[in-house]
């Protein structure tokens, strides 16, 4: 793995990172996806199956671009990137709130339980996945499917449960999964910004 990043190579990864954060066709189908694998995953209480709908889902630079963006003070990016991010959380509850109703989750799993228990612990997840995303975005060398891994960990499972809950009127579910969705996307937030403060001043060493 290289040890330096330059300044310009630094810019190009941003210029890069815009232009892969949109709401495309790909965007909307790769999302659609992974919130109809997680909701499948819920029901089958499959953790295997929930990781596979993670690594599909796109929203990963989305979050990443809103870290950045606010980091770079890039004031119009970052409220699109926002607007990028709802819509993207919306087709996933929407997704999930359909197949639970075809295919409806009778109890709560493991799984399920396990998510919405420990909120603090949740945040410290997504803060530091956030820090690995955006590294592993921006770092050269290094495989951009570890970002998705990292941050989507942190934020499909609690939006679908969103989904589910809806489908089932769930007060209580749909309040606690609400309340961590929301944690994650502050903490992935936080640790992208923090990785962009981090690399923007090491990379001020080899302009």
């Amino acid at each position: 793995m290289r040890k330096k990043i330059t300044n310009e190579e630094l810019s190009k990864s941003y210029e890069r990172l815009e232009i892969r954060a949109q709401f495309d066709l790909d965007f909307i189908c790769l999302t659609v996806f992974a919130a109809v694998i997680c909701t499948f995953g819920f029901r089958m209480n499959s953790t295997a199956v929930i990781i596979g709908a993670m690594i599909l889902s796109p929203i990963l630079l989305t979050i990443v671009a809103i870290g950045v963006s606010l980091f770079r003070r890039r004031w119009k990016k970052f409220i699109e990137n926002i607007i990028v991010l709802i819509g993207g959380m919306a087709i996933v509850v929407a997704a999930s709130f359909i197949v639970n109703i075809i295919f409806p989750t009778l109890n709560a799993s493991e799984i399920t339980e396990r998510i919405i228990s420990k909120p603090v612990d949740y945040f410290f997840v997504a803060f530091f996945s956030g820090l690995a995303g955006t590294f592993a975005f921006f770092w050269p060398d290094i495989i951009e499917a570890v970002t998705g891994i990292a941050i989507s960990v942190a934020l499909i499972p609690p939006v679908v449960l969103v989904g589910i809950a809806l489908s089932r009127w769930d007060l209580s579910l749909l309040v606690s999964s609400l309340e961590i969705a929301l944690i994650n996307i502050i903490g992935i937030i936080l640790g992208s910004f923090t990785i962009a403060v981090g690399l923007n001043a090491y990379s001020r060493k080899y302009k």
